[in-house]
């Protein structure tokens, strides 16, 4: 998918099968591959099947190219999106996003979730999202007598 500045780029991610809503102790983790030529243009969310969103990064990355292009979105990563000291092409491994993933904890997740993506700035630069994995592990309650 091409990601210019005429348009947002949206990727669409179907799960089914999970009947109850997400526990405490559900896990989400959000792997992409982005490439993109200055990546401080750029802002990154996911929405969840009801509509409610976080923001994975809001024009973070700089001047820098392609930090994203592999990049683990995670709450338990030791560095934060928003401290994080990106280089040019260097791939960020593991990045705790601006908005926790447990925001969505104690929703269903069955339905649509959507990596939405936002060049923001009208320049002559571009890029392109070439893969996404979404994990969400834990989605079960545990029921003591």
């Amino acid at each position: 998918m091409i990601i210019d500045e005429t348009k947002t780029t949206e990727s669409d991610i179907y799960v089914s099968g999970l009947n109850v809503p997400l526990s405490p102790y559900s896990i989400i983790t959000l792997q992409i591959w982005l490439t993109h030529t200055w990546n401080a243009d750029l802002i990154i969310r996911l929405y969840g099947p009801d509509g409610s969103h976080i923001t994975l990064s809001n024009q973070r990355g700089f001047d820098f190219e392609n930090v994203f292009d592999g990049t683990l979105f995670t709450d338990s990563a030791k560095d934060s999106v928003s401290t994080y000291l990106f280089s040019n092409n260097v791939v960020a491994s593991s990045l705790r996003p601006e908005r926790p993933f447990s925001n969505f904890r104690g929703k269903y997740p069955n339905g649509k979730w959507k990596l939405w993506i936002k060049d923001v700035y009208p320049w002559e630069d571009n890029g392109k999202l070439n893969g996404v994995i979404m994990n969400i592990q834990g989605f079960f309650y545990f029921f003591q007598k």
